[in-house]
């Protein structure tokens, strides 16, 4: 059979036996809503734990209107859904010079003009003023502590608007669960320390894909954006074409929580055994922008493969591995326990993310198809190679040529959940 993995805008294929694959895992094949704007202004108009948005808009005296968006790195139909928004928006009064769109980039570089109008789209990027989020400014604005003792430093923008939307994807998340809802504060609009502090904590158990309860993660994100107050949020659900299924929106806690469970039954893709292999890509391009967005693909899949077993990534990262703490934290380690030395309060930002990385490859190797250089991949304790051909003629020699293997088209949006066939005696091991 031949398979496609996303490489940028492209697809790098392969041609592989049958009997090497135990199946090719992907979320629901789910159609896209038929009239977006329906859906949205419906969603809009009966929120979830709320009054409408029309009606809040009505009740405050409104000067400045901001509304959080999701930067480059999360792909989404945001310039279908934030027109619609808007149009709303001035239907009730608020005039166009009042609104202001921040850009949620947490401790990611910032956009560029081109990036903007291709990700939010040319019309409104050209008619609205859009910003994109420092973590590093002067003018951040202290909330006070959270009940961590981490100081909630925030966007001045944000804090300073007389009315607050907050907008984003759901997905889960490998350490905070899910994306969307509160991340659109903590670590979207936040200061550096405010992340760093936060994220540190994936160092602990609790810290898991698709979990919630009990993750002290999620709960200090939501924590945070209760103290900023946000008046409305808005979260898109995306099917594998990256086309909106869903929408929620109402009370940015109500409405996550209630996104959660609808995303959950789409993108939970049960599995019954482990494989030696497991082919995977982040889905093309914005995930594959770097290598720093393109391992939340390795996290997603991890739990499909054998102790010992392996990984074929392929992801063009034409940005490299795209953080630098990452990337020296990874290359400086001798060995991979060298990883686990550091201490929390030490851990900064793209560190957590070694750390992470440091407990994947601990189970397994990891082969990297990309755009960066061989020498960078061996010194992050990976393995490169060119090419799908190459990696396949590696697998059949480590495993044998009777090796098993998943395909995993898009790891990005991927939630595998094991279940044991009554007949199967092959457990999961």
């Amino acid at each position: 059979m031949e398979i496609k993995l996303g490489y940028d805008k492209e697809y790098r294929t392969l041609q592989i036996d049958d009997k090497n694959v135990i199946d090719i895992l992907k979320m629901k094949q789910i159609p896209a809503i038929d009239n977006v704007e329906n859906m949205i202004m419906e969603k809009l108009n009966n929120p979830i734990g709320s009054p409408s948005l029309k009606e809040l808009l009505q009740k405050k005296k409104i000067r400045t209107l901001v509304i959080i968006i999701s930067d480059i790195t999360r792909a989404g139909p945001f310039s279908k859904l934030l027109p619609i928004i808007v149009e709303l928006i001035e239907d009730s009064g608020i005039k166009t010079q009042q609104i202001e769109f921040v850009i949620a980039t947490g401790t990611h570089r910032p956009m560029n003009i081109n990036e903007m109008k291709w990700h939010y789209g040319e019309e409104l990027v050209n008619k609205y003023k859009f910003v994109n989020h420092d973590c590093y400014a002067k003018d951040l604005v202290s909330l006070g502590k959270l009940s961590s003792g981490n100081e909630l430093l925030v966007n001045r923008k944000v804090v300073e608007a007389d009315f607050l939307i907050t907008t984003g994807v759901l997905n889960t998340h490998y350490f905070a669960g899910y994306s969307g809802g509160r991340k659109a504060i903590l670590p979207g609009v936040c200061g550096y320390e405010t992340i760093r502090a936060n994220h540190s904590n994936i160092i602990y158990d609790f810290a898991k894909l698709a979990k919630l309860k009990g993750n002290k993660i999620h709960e200090e994100m939501e924590e945070a954006a209760l103290k900023v107050g946000v008046d409305f949020n808005i979260n898109i659900l995306i099917n594998d074409k990256k086309a909106p299924v869903d929408c929620v929106a109402g009370d940015i806690i109500e409405s996550f929580y209630y996104g959660t469970k609808i995303l959950t039954e789409i993108y939970a893709v049960k599995f019954h055994k482990l494989a030696d292999v497991v082919f995977t890509s982040p889905g093309g391009y914005p995930k594959d922008l770097n290598f720093y967005q393109s391992q939340k693909a390795l996290n997603n899949i991890i739990d499909l493969v054998k102790q010992d077993g392996t990984i074929v990534l392929v992801a063009c990262c034409n940005e490299g591995v795209g953080q630098k703490q990452m990337e020296e934290v990874l290359r400086k380690a001798k060995d991979l326990d060298d990883l686990f030395k550091i201490k929390q309060q030490d851990i900064q930002i793209g560190g957590h993310r070694a750390f992470a990385t440091g407990r994947l490859l601990k189970k397994c190797e990891i082969i990297i198809i990309s755009n960066m250089e061989d020498d960078i991949v061996t010194d992050m304790h990976f393995t490169p190679m060119k090419s799908l051909e190459e990696a396949y003629e590696y697998v059949k020699k480590k495993h044998s040529n009777d090796f098993t293997s998943y395909i995993v088209p898009n790891g990005t949006m991927f939630f595998p959940v094991y279940e044991q066939l009554s007949s199967n005696k092959d457990t999961k091991e």
